[in-house]
């Protein structure tokens, strides 16, 4: 993959008032879109007549910005869901608003590196899809149920965190990641140091995980 170029927007004097006012894509089992609903409600914990029912399956994306030495850029999210876990460089989904149609992963990439990295990646490449559900130990009202989009594009330049999404950022090598993933598997969900799809992820093979993060 080339080097991409990026620049650095200006400071939002304020969020944009349509923000919460999108609705994100619902999927079947089989991965195919069946409408769209309201972001809160897809994530929220329901009773079921066999037990919890862990929301309503949907499209989410995580971005991965690597460098030229292969580290993976992670954030430390803040968020009402999954609050104060590690991710990837950031998370989103696909937004509809209105009658307009519904973002490209690649469009819902460049938003999500532009609001929570503070810079513009034109070319993101999708690598791998995973599907899991979770509910979040911190908030049992909450969960993610989500066919998972993996979006890599090469970056090492300077970042601008957004903090109103997260608590940090850190370049970690993979090893670092896969190591500490697997760890999380042995531990509390309520102590895991890593968002639930990052151990997914990382739980397939090392070549697969290898080859989803190599960029030239």
């Amino acid at each position: 993959m080339r080097c991409l170029k990026t620049r650095h927007l200006p400071p939002e004097s304020k969020r944009d008032s349509t923000t919460e006012r999108y609705r994100i894509p619902l999927l079947d089992e089989s991965g195919r879109t069946i409408g769209y609903g309201d972001r809160w409600w897809t994530h929220r914990v329901r009773d079921g007549p066999d037990g919890p029912i862990l929301g309503q399956k949907h499209a989410g994306i995580t971005i991965a910005c690597v460098d030229q030495s292969g580290r993976i850029l992670v954030q430390h999210r803040r968020h009402r869901i999954f609050d104060k876990v590690w991710s990837l460089s950031g998370d989103t989904h696909p937004r509809k608003y209105g009658s307009r149609r519904v973002e490209s992963l690649s469009e819902a990439a460049r938003r999500c590196a532009r609001e929570d990295l503070g810079v513009v990646i034109n070319t993101w490449t999708p690598r791998l899809t995973v599907s899991y559900s979770a509910r979040d130990p911190r908030d049992s009202r909450y969960c993610e149920n989500e066919l998972l989009y993996i979006l890599v594009a090469k970056h090492g330049g300077p970042l601008r965190m957004n903090e109103k999404n997260a608590y940090g950022l850190r370049w970690v090598e993979l090893a670092e990641v896969s190591k500490d993933s697997q760890t999380d598997l042995k531990k509390e969900p309520v102590d895991r140091k890593y968002a639930p799809w990052v151990s997914t992820l990382f739980s397939l093979s090392s070549k697969e995980v290898e080859e989803t993060f190599r960029v030239n």
